[in-house]
């Protein structure tokens, strides 16, 4: 979570006053709303609670800390999109690849697809080296690739939903986290 909210701090100040001029920052002064947050990070602490009581009811064979990272690399994944993709002027929107504004729900770019990967690669060097103290590709490959994933749904779900007013931004990172856990919890017990 400390890798989530440093990374996200940093991206979110860097052309700071160029996304103020845009007026598209985060806040006034880069702050995230509460119900934002909470939502982001809400599949998360399930899990982490989840990992918590495995021990007290003695289930076994889930990935909790995978699946932990992996829900921190979607939402990682959608801060870096959102603020280094608002940079690009060439947005077009996941859907029907139609020519939009920087900023808008479910808008895409090269510069945002490319900030998606790193955040979420971040993330999942960051699990490789912490749940086993050295590089594991493989590892580092399913947790960035998933992240990915889930941030794709992220954009899906902003260009349906979220335009159509029919979730919030914070419904949006609850569900997109949401599928790339399950996803992975699929796959993983395969």
């Amino acid at each position: 979570m400390l890798i989530f909210a440093v990374s996200s701090f940093i991206v979110t100040r860097m052309w700071f006053s160029y996304k103020k001029n845009l007026q598209e920052q985060e806040g006034k002064h880069g702050e995230r709303g509460v119900s934002n947050v909470f939502y982001a990070g809400l599949v998360g602490v399930i899990i982490a609670l989840a990992s918590a009581l495995s021990n007290y009811y003695h289930l076994t064979g889930i990935h909790f800390f995978e699946l932990f990272a992996i829900s921190f690399a979607v939402i990682t994944s959608d801060t870096f999109a959102s603020e280094i993709g608002v940079i690009d002027p060439n947005v077009r929107l996941i859907t029907n690849m139609q020519k939009v504004s920087p900023g808008t729900n479910g808008g895409i770019s090269v510069t945002g697809t490319i900030a998606s990967i790193i955040g979420a690669l971040i993330i999942g060097i960051s699990f490789s080296l912490l749940a086993y103290e050295h590089f594991i590709l493989y590892k580092i490959l399913f947790v960035t690739v998933m992240g990915f994933a889930g941030n794709l749904a992220d954009s899906v779900l902003g260009a349906t939903l979220e335009r159509g007013g029919k979730i919030t931004k914070g419904g949006v990172n609850l569900y997109s986290s949401l599928f790339a856990v399950v996803i992975s919890i699929i796959v993983l017990s395969l």
